[in-house]
């Protein structure tokens, strides 16, 4: 086995079931899956998107647990949202996490379970009313409705739920997180008692508790939007703020090149690692995989962290 003088950390964000684009990005970054000193460093979204989401698990499953560190995504509480509620809603289909149920199954999407469905029916000959026609029927209902129950499906539960997943990893330098950590919101309590649900005002204030949030709190700060909120100034923490979630692109194009729309990156295209000395305090990673078919890899040696 291969070994090195110290720990080299390999992050990625947002893989989105493309595995193969993962793969090579690691293999151009230098990881060695026989080198004990590599650690791989994953802030969350692994599924969803991509056609690829149980060639992620197995190979995450199979990397020894103590190299690799996994950071709970907004699309791993969307999945287990999806599984418990039972039934499939809007976000459900445009986010990807429908397709990711039937991949996780063996099928390429939905479409492709009702591709197999009617090409098995019409090779069968089957006449529509008859007993065979529907006991053919029920047995396809019968598959589609134990897709999210199968044993798959609650390993990959159970796995994320795990003490092997974190809401965030913590160094003397780096805070890694999905997309930030938890702050403090303030309730419009006109707003909420107008529509019957709670609304919070936009502006938000750093917390000094953030490492003690709830899950729920944690849940929601998986939705933020990473450059506003380094725009504000928001981070306190005395350390950088490594996340993804948000396509770099919106970091460079709001935060560096805000007056120079010239400069402006196409998201469709180029969503480089951010990184700047004018925000010291913040780093993404996020590359829209689905748009650019590239996964960013950021290198940290132990003695950096």
């Amino acid at each position: 086995m291969k070994n090195s003088s110290q720990k080299t950390y390999l992050i990625s964000s947002d893989i989105h079931g493309f595995f193969d684009e993962w793969m090579k990005a690691l293999e151009e970054a230098g990881f060695d899956k026989e080198n004990s000193n590599h650690i791989l460093i994953v802030l969350g979204d692994i599924f969803d998107r991509g056609r690829q989401p149980l060639e992620i698990y197995k190979f995450l499953r199979n990397l020894p647990i103590e190299r690799r560190i996994l950071v709970r995504g907004n699309h791993e509480q969307l999945l287990k949202d999806l599984v418990n509620r039972g039934f499939a809603e809007s976000h459900d289909y445009h986010n990807g996490t429908v397709d990711t149920i039937f991949q996780l199954n063996g099928y390429h999407s939905e479409k492709d379970f009702d591709h197999r469905y009617f090409k098995e029916l019409t090779e069968k000959g089957l006449i529509y009313g008859t007993t065979e026609y529907q006991n053919f029927k029920k047995k396809w209902r019968n598959r589609r409705k134990n897709l999210m129950t199968n044993k798959t499906i609650v390993e990959i539960l159970d796995w994320i739920d795990s003490n092997e997943w974190c809401n965030y990893y913590e160094t003397g330098r780096y805070i890694f997180v999905h997309s930030y950590i938890p702050l403090r919101k303030f309730i419009n309590f006109a707003k909420s008692e107008w529509n019957g649900y709670i609304v919070y005002d936009k502006p938000k204030e750093y917390r000094e508790d953030w490492r003690d949030a709830t899950d729920e709190e944690w849940d929601n700060a998986k939705w933020g939007c990473p450059w506003q909120y380094e725009e504000q100034g928001l981070n306190r923490t005395g350390k950088t703020i490594v996340c993804g979630h948000w396509h770099t692109s919106d970091f460079f194009n709001n935060l560096i090149y805000k007056n120079e729309k010239s400069k402006h990156l196409d998201v469709r295209v180029s969503n480089p690692i951010f990184k700047s000395d004018k925000y010291p305090g913040l780093i993404g990673l996020d590359a829209c995989t689905a748009a650019t078919l590239k996964v960013n890899v950021l290198i940290l040696k132990e003695s950096e962290l």
